[in-house]
């Protein structure tokens, strides 16, 4: 699994995550949708694997090859981006299934950095972490910042805390998305004040939501609903 990003901020977001209780594990219940079965989520990440070969080697460009347009991309992600979202949508039934894959290098997609604008791609594995990521670590809303250069700094519960997504699937198999999101709230508030809040005031703030977020799943039982959809290009 890569490193968190920090020079590169997580593109992956089409709105910025919305916090409110979720009323089930897999969606609205008022929903006439489906449930999503295991072997569909198995197939929702093949669906993340591109048809087509990157259009670069280097590990970020800051130009599109020729003949290459983000247009052309976003049509041929278009089904990439579709089983990103519908994985996403249906985080707690999905997350056996991208935790598997977490370590799947095969190509996924272009994207474009919001900070540096140097395009980039992804795997299938880093696909599968990120959504993982956006939906356990609902505490991260509160302990983020950007420093003059764009570059986030955060906590990691997974990857500084848990050593990555292997070893912190492999010990909570059995536990609900709402049991796994109040673990790394609870572990961002025994934390000292980050190097990156700039005032006692300002972390008493961000510990003051988090322990809200706690309250609120303590008391629905559910977790707390990240909308999180993948975003290719800025523009």
């Amino acid at each position: 699994m890569r490193a968190p990003r920090s020079f590169l901020a997580l593109i992956a977001l089409s709105t910025l995550a919305a916090f409110v209780p979720s009323l089930s594990a897999g969606g609205d219940p008022g929903s006439t949708k489906k449930r999503l079965t295991a072997a569909r989520c198995e197939r929702l990440v093949e669906q993340l694997v591109s048809p087509d070969k990157p259009p670069f080697t280097k590990s970020y460009v800051f130009q599109l090859p020729k003949g290459v347009s983000e247009l052309a991309l976003i049509e041929t992600q278009a089904k990439i981006k579709a089983a990103y979202d519908e994985l996403s949508d249906n985080i707690e039934v999905a997350l056996p299934a991208l935790a598997k894959h977490v370590e799947d290098e095969r190509f996924s997609y272009v994207y474009q950095d919001p900070i540096s604008g140097v395009y980039l791609t992804d795997s299938v594995g880093d696909a599968c972490s990120d959504i993982i990521v956006e939906h356990v670590e609902v505490y991260r809303k509160h302990v983020t910042s950007y420093d003059e250069e764009g570059r986030q700094r955060s906590l990691w519960f997974i990857e500084d805390e848990c050593r990555g997504i292997d070893k912190w699937w492999k010990s909570r198999k059995g536990k609900t998305l709402a049991e796994l999101q109040l673990e790394g709230i609870e572990w961002a508030l025994g934390q000292k004040k980050p190097a990156h809040f700039t005032s006692n005031k300002k972390w008493a703030a961000a510990k003051k939501a988090l322990k809200k977020l706690a309250e609120d799943i303590r008391a629905s039982q559910k977790p707390i609903l990240a909308e999180h959809h993948i975003q290719f290009f800025s523009k």
